[in-house]
C-alpha cells in the first residue's frame, strides 16, 4: 500500500516542541522541497523511459518491415 500522506502532513505528527515557529516552517519548506525535487526527477526518468520504449517500438517495427 502506498503512502498518501505528504512529508509535510507528517512533520505535523512528529514533538517539534523543541523547535521555535521559524525554524518548524522551515523544516516543512525543506521537506516539500525536496519531495518536489523527487517527484520532478521520478517523472523525468518515467518519461524518458516512455520515450525509449517509444524508439525501440519504432526501430524494432521498421526493422521487421525490412526482413
Amino acid at each position: 500500500m502506498k503512502n498518501t500522506q505528504s512529508v509535510a502532513e507528517l512533520l505535523n505528527t512528529v514533538d517539534v516542541s523543541y523547535l521555535t515557529e521559524n525554524e518548524k516552517y522551515e523544516a516543512i519548506a525543506r521537506a516539500e522541497r525536496a519531495e518536489y525535487i523527487a517527484e520532478s526527477v521520478a517523472e523525468g526518468i518515467q518519461n524518458i523511459k516512455n520515450a525509449v520504449a517509444k524508439v525501440k517500438a519504432v526501430l524494432t517495427s521498421s526493422s521487421a518491415q525490412h526482413v
